[in-house]
């Protein structure tokens, strides 16, 4: 297999921490995966929505093995592939939704591996997000925000809420918080549906809040670009968490090739979400 290196957005991504791509979704796939995921959520208590109501929704894509077909999509892997990540390896992902005239969602990143050397100072991603919305957004209701270049260098919200996944963040207890306020250095990603945005897992990023009469979806999908290169105990933990045992065997096989194996001795690295001192402020100041 020949890939072709996009440079300019492999420079996005290393530099800013994202990158967008244009209409990755046919829409069969992308009315398939509207379908799969408004069923989800029309199954979901009322209960599930308060105790998310920053967040709108977090269901998992292990509930329904259809999902496969969007782990797998071609277009997505050529992307990743286009990024200089030949070998991807996929490990979950949830339906994040907000509903009509919903609350935004906490500033926060999604890192895990802060205890290990590696989460510091290399703009090469240890995991990446590939968010695909189903509707088109746009601040109104509730598109992306993000802070360019927060990957690298420290900003005061990663100390406003160093561990953002908490039940009082998620319930939103106090509005006032900075985690729930527009910021000088963010910037809106608006996109249509189908469009596929892809971002290292540790830029700080939020959503808008959701002024519009409809529901606004996305389905972010957790990869690892280059999991042969992580370091071993990485690699251990994300290979005991894996939970891809559930689905049925054909379509585990189906996806075989995406699956992260680990066969070594390594002891896991222990989950941490609060970056350490070792990621200072820098010296030329986030990228805007």
């Amino acid at each position: 297999m020949t890939i072709t290196i996009d440079s300019d957005q492999r420079r996005r991504l290393l530099r800013d921490g994202f990158c967008l791509f244009e209409q990755v979704l046919d829409g069969e796939l992308l009315d398939r995966t509207r379908t799969i995921a408004d069923g989800l959520l029309d199954r979901q208590p009322p209960e599930h929505f308060e105790q998310q109501k920053s967040t709108g929704s977090m269901i998992s894509v292990y509930d329904d093995p259809a999902f496969a077909e969007l782990v797998s999509c071609p277009a997505a892997i050529d992307a990743l592939g286009g990024l200089g990540f030949p070998r991807p390896k996929w490990w979950s992902g949830f339906v994040i939704s907000k509903p009509a005239h919903s609350p935004p969602l906490f500033w926060h990143q999604d890192w895990w591996g802060w205890n290990h050397p590696v989460s510091y100072g290399d703009p090469v991603p240890q995991q990446l997000f590939l968010m695909y919305y189903t509707v088109d957004t746009a601040p109104g209701n509730g598109c992306l925000r993000l802070i360019p270049g927060s990957h690298l260098e420290r900003h005061p919200l990663h100390d406003a809420a160093p561990n953002a996944h908490t039940n009082a963040l998620r319930e939103m207890e106090d509005p006032r918080s900075p985690v729930y306020q527009a910021v000088e250095e963010a910037v809106d990603v608006p996109v249509r549906a189908g469009d596929l945005v892809i971002g290292d897992s540790r830029l700080l990023h939020s959503a808008h809040a959701n002024d519009s009469a409809q529901r606004r979806t996305v389905i972010t999908l957790w990869y690892f670009p280059a999991f042969d290169q992580l370091p071993e105990s990485i690699r251990s933990y994300i290979f005991a968490e894996r939970m891809i045992d559930a689905w049925p065997a054909e379509t585990r096989r189906s996806i075989a090739h995406l699956l992260p194996e680990y066969d070594g001795g390594a002891r896991p690295i222990e989950w941490n979400r609060v970056p350490g001192p070792a990621l200072s402020a820098g010296h030329s100041g986030l990228r805007r």
